[in-house]
Order: C-alpha cells, then sequence, then structure tokens
C-alpha cells in the first residue's frame, strides 16, 4: 500500500488497485468513537466456510510490520494481524478491533480500551503494554524499522530517533485493558491511522531477531502462518481458530502464490492453476469478458499511478520542466488504447472516493503539446531521460507509450528505460539511485485525504521517494489534521493539495478501476479501496 500504498504507506506494487466510495471519517473533538461491533472491516455477507484456495501476489519486500510499506507484504499482514481499529468499507467508518471503543475530548490526549481476549498464535495474550512495547521498538532507529516515521505524532517520538529516550513518553499502559496515548499536537485522524499495518501488534520473541522471525510471523489475526515463507514462491496461511472476532474467515487455508510476471498468473487462472488474480495485464481488459465471461468483476479503488522525479536530480528541479512533462502526455489515448478506459485520468493527487476530491484542481494535467514543448525548450528540459518502472506488472505497454508521446512532443532525443521486480525497485529509491523519472502508485490505507498527501510527500517522510519538501504544504497538512470542523479541514487539504500540484513531484496520471477474474473453485469476491481482495470472505465451491 500498502499504500499507500502504506496508510503508512502502501506503495503501488504489481498489482494496482482501486476502491469504492469511501467518505473519510476524521474523530473531533469530545467524541466517544465507536463500539466494536463485529471488530472487522467486512464488506459482504458471510458465507460457506471451509476449503482452500490459491491468490495472486507478488514477492514482497518484506513480512515486518514497522517496514511493510507496499501492498505485496502488506496483503498478507493484514491476515496474519489484527491492529486497534480498521475500517468498515461500506460506511467509510473506523471500527473497534483489538480495540473495544476509545475516548477523546481535544484529539491529542486519546484513551483506547483493549479487549481482553485477544492472543497471538503462539497463545501469548494481547495487552495495553503489548501495543507499548510494540511501538516503542518500531520507533528506535537501532532496530532498523522503516516505517517508524508513521509514530512521529506521539509525544516523545522525536527523543527516542535522536537517541536521548528509550520509550515514547506519549505511551502507557495503566492497565492490561487501558492504552493511554498523548501526542504532540491535535491529529484527528489517529483512530483511522491505527488501521494501518504499522501499528498492528507483535510478540516479545519478535524483538529477539526480527529477521528471523518474518520468515514465519506470529501475529494475531484470522490466520496464522502454514509453515514458514517460501520466497518467490509461496506463503501459506491456515485459519487460527481462536480469533475471537465475530467474523472469522471462511476458508479453512490460504496459498498466496509469488509470481514475477502477472500475464504468468492470468494464464494459470485461465488453466485452474490459480484461483484469484486482482490486477490483470493491462493487454488482457480487451477480452477479459470472452475469456472469463463469468468469473471477471471490476472494482473502483484508490489506486492513483504517477511518474515521480528524483529531485535530488539537478535536471529535474526546475518545476516548468515537470509542468512541461506533465502536459506532454495524453492521457486519455493511454487509457483508451491500452487500458481499454479502465482507468480515469488523474485530475490532482486526492482520488475521486474521497470527497476532497476536485476534478480541476490540476493546472498541469490536460494534454497540450504545443505549450508543453516551449516550456520545456525554455526551461532547458533534458535531452536524453531514462525511465524507471518495476518489471512483470503490465507497465512495459504504457510506459513507452509515455516515452513516444515525450519523445513526439519534446525535444528530447533518446528515452531509455530501467526496470526491476517491486522489491528490487524499491531498494533503488531508498539509496537514491533513479536518475529519472519512476513510476509508483499509491493506494489509501485508510479514505483520508491526510494519507493521500502527508506520507508521500511530507517533508522526511519514508515514502517520499521524489524528496520533496515545501514548508507552506506541511504546516497546511498539519492545520488540517488538527482540525476538529471537517469542512475546515476539507479545505485546508484542497490548499496543501494545491500547492502539491504548482510544485508537481509527481505527474498525475490516472486512477484505477480493478479488474479481477477468478476460477470456478471460488465466489464472493469483494475488493475493498485499498486494492486488497478480501480474502477472509472468499468462499470455496468445490474441493
Amino acid at each position: 500500500m500498502a499504500a499507500a500504498t502504506a496508510a503508512a504507506t502502501l506503495v503501488l506494487a504489481a498489482c494496482n488497485g482501486g476502491s469504492d466510495d469511501v467518505d473519510p471519517d476524521p474523530d473531533g473533538p469530545d467524541q466517544t468513537v465507536g463500539e466494536a461491533g463485529e471488530g472487522d472491516d467486512e464488506t459482504g455477507e458471510p458465507g460457506a466456510a471451509g476449503g482452500e484456495f490459491t491468490i495472486y501476489n507478488c514477492e514482497p519486500q518484506n513480512l515486518q510490520t514497522g517496514s511493510s510499506s507496499e501492498v505485496c507484504g502488506s496483503k498478507v499482514l493484514d491476515q496474519l494481524y489484527s491492529g486497534l481499529t480498521s475500517i468498515d468499507y461500506d460506511s467509510g467508518e473506523v471500527v473497534g478491533v483489538v480495540a473495544s471503543d476509545w475516548e477523546t475530548e481535544d484529539a491529542q490526549n486519546w484513551t483506547f480500551t483493549i479487549r481482553d481476549d485477544f492472543t497471538f498464535h503462539n497463545g501469548d495474550p494481547v495487552t495495553a503494554q503489548t501495543f507499548v512495547d510494540t511501538w516503542n521498538w518500531i520507533v528506535n532507529p537501532d532496530n532498523g524499522q522503516t516505517q517508524g516515521a508513521f509514530f512521529d505524532k506521539i509525544e516523545g517520538y522525536q527523543e527516542v530517533v535522536d537517541g536521548d529516550a528509550t520509550e515514547m513518553s506519549g505511551l502507557s499502559a495503566p492497565d492490561d485493558t487501558t492504552l493511554e496515548i498523548t501526542l504532540s499536537e491535535p491529529f484527528s485522524p489517529f483512530p483511522a491511522q491505527l488501521s494501518y499495518t504499522a501499528f498492528y501488534p507483535l510478540p516479545e520473541v519478535a524483538f529477539e531477531d526480527i529477521a528471523a522471525f518474518q520468515e514465519a510471523p506470529i501475529g494475531n489475526g484470522r490466520y496464522q502462518m502454514d509453515g514458514e515463507w517460501v520466497h518467490n514462491v509461496e506463503i501459506a496461511m491456515t485459519r487460527y481458530e481462536d480469533w475471537p472476532g465475530d467474523s472469522p474467515g471462511l476458508a479453512d487455508r490460504i496459498v498466496w502464490t509469488i509470481y514475477s510476471d502477472v500475464n504468468t498468473a492470468y494464464l494459470d487462472v485461465q488453466a485452474g492453476a490459480l484461483d484469484i488474480l486482482d490486477g490483470i495485464p493491462p493487454e488482457r481488459l480487451a477480452t477479459v469478458d470472452q475469456e472469463f465471461p463469468d468469473q471477471y468483476q471490476e472494482d473502483q479503488t484508490s489506486s492513483f499511478t504517477y511518474l515521480g522525479f528524483p529531485l535530488y536530480q539537478e535536471e529535474f528541479q526546475d518545476p516548468d520542466i515537470r509542468h512541461a512533462l506533465s502536459m506532454a502526455v495524453d492521457r486519455q489515448t493511454i487509457i483508451d488504447t491500452i487500458f481499454n478506459g479502465a482507468r480515469e485520468p488523474a485530475t490532482g493527487v486526492i482520488p475521486p472516493v474521497l470527497p476532497e476530491y476536485r476534478g480541476d484542481a490540476c493546472n498541469y494535467c490536460d494534454f497540450d503539446a504545443e505549450t508543453a514543448r516551449q516550456m520545456y525548450e525554455d526551461a532547458g528540459g533534458p535531452s536524453e531521460l531514462t525511465i524507471y518502472f518495476n518489471s512483470g506488472a503490465g507497465h512495459e505497454e504504457w510506459t513507452e507509450a509515455v516515452a513516444n508521446m515525450w519523445q513526439q512532443n519534446l525535444p528530447i532525443d533518446s528515452i531509455s528505460f530501467e526496470s526491476l521486480e517491486f522489491a528490487q525497485y524499491l531498494d533503488l529509491h531508498d539509496e537514491e539511485v533513479v536518475t529519472g523519472p519512476y513510476r509508483l502508485g499509491w493506494v489509501l490505507s485508510y479514505p483520508s485525504p491526510q494519507y493521500a498527501m502527508e506520507p508521500l510527500y511530507g517533508t522526511g517522510a519514508d515514502s517520499n521517494y521524489a524528496r520533496y519538501s515545501n514548508e507552506e504544504f506541511d504546516s497546511l497538512i498539519d492545520q488540517a489534521n488538527a482540525e476538529a470542523d471537517e469542512d475546515t479541514a476539507a479545505e485546508l487539504y484542497q490548499q496543501a493539495e494545491d500547492i502539491l500540484l504548482e510544485d508537481m513531484p509527481v505527474i498525475p496520471l490516472w486512477y484505477e478501476t480493478r479488474t479481477t477474474v477468478h476460477s470456478t473453485n471460488v465466489d464472493n469476491i469483494v475488493v475493498d479501496p485499498r486494492t486488497f481482495v478480501r480474502v477472509e470472505q472468499v468462499e470455496v465451491t468445490s474441493g
């Protein structure tokens, strides 16, 4: 994601996702927020239990809750773990899972009541202190967890990062079922943010050797590992019978089958060797209704695809160069010819599934070849480019189309391509060795414009691969986060988006309608706004 690619940021990998209309539900001051209810984020009616099925996945970068920043790993962790909260994607509301309820009077001081019936898969209890210990461990830089920045709003975070403290002063557990959290500033979306992967609890055994632990993680979710992670082959899990929620998983066993090429996965579904593939290859969109007449579906998602700029490279520091490259792309033509219409041209970075979306937010997203050429020439844009993308995920054809448009519409002599499998591709960005425009995507781990922007473009954010920084943007995001009135917060988020689109550290390309195909072995396929198949709801109909 997960992420956003992934809240924490779910960076979009081989699977690019979409969403139903989902409204953010920031909790304002003087509110007592929700009962646990069913304690999950269900969509759809309960079905028949039993059986097993296989589902496509790409090789995760890791299976560490504190370091997972992409959907390949986060989809698996979403089943192995249960967090304090989750999102009900029917209503867009935050619901309790491990937390039964929570209270705040000022959106800065929070008290969560923890259920006493959750255990890890090894039988250890999940208590309020479990969350305190897990979060402090993730934030401690000595432990090398990349998602620690998601805790930056908790009081005492910076002291731990700087090495002046070993624990965040804003966390305490007076007893096993009471978790008290003090933030450094008001943050209304906090309960929604806690649904993100980084905030899942870890058992004590994880802290002994996280590299070894991630080979067979011990979680507290609906499903538990069945053996170890077989790299580049599969990740298998079985239903955890002692999970105390009201809606446990239906299937007895789920196998995440790992592919390096989504086309191979598509052929395997046709042959009956794979049960579910979400995010089919673009070239199959025109014929999927003939090849899977009764076994395919389309779901709108929050998936947002963009081309980013490594702003640490001198040739991309002039915003007019970035504006020109954006205006030189005919998005609709690519969508019609390559995606068979299964995309929507992006007009900003806030997706249409959120009420803060505006169809006219971007001044540089309309195709205008003449203006783009003049602007590029005046700004002295580079005559040679390298485009980066992750391989095996169906991005080859459209990145080539973008390159052709740039060479046709701008004074660019040559364009080359660099691609790697997704896990290694993200390493390139972490190491800041990308030298040209790069393809990435983002999905909303929780439905808030804060998550659509801050993790990707906030100064110093882990998934800010462009290394973009703007003090006014950061300030507006902070103001919106602290605002109790939803309408006022929406206006502030939109003002922040305006600054972002003027600076244009990334070129917004399109929002995805996700196409999923499946075998006759399964039914009740539900795809949520994060692009996640709700595997716990899948019904096995045969075998």
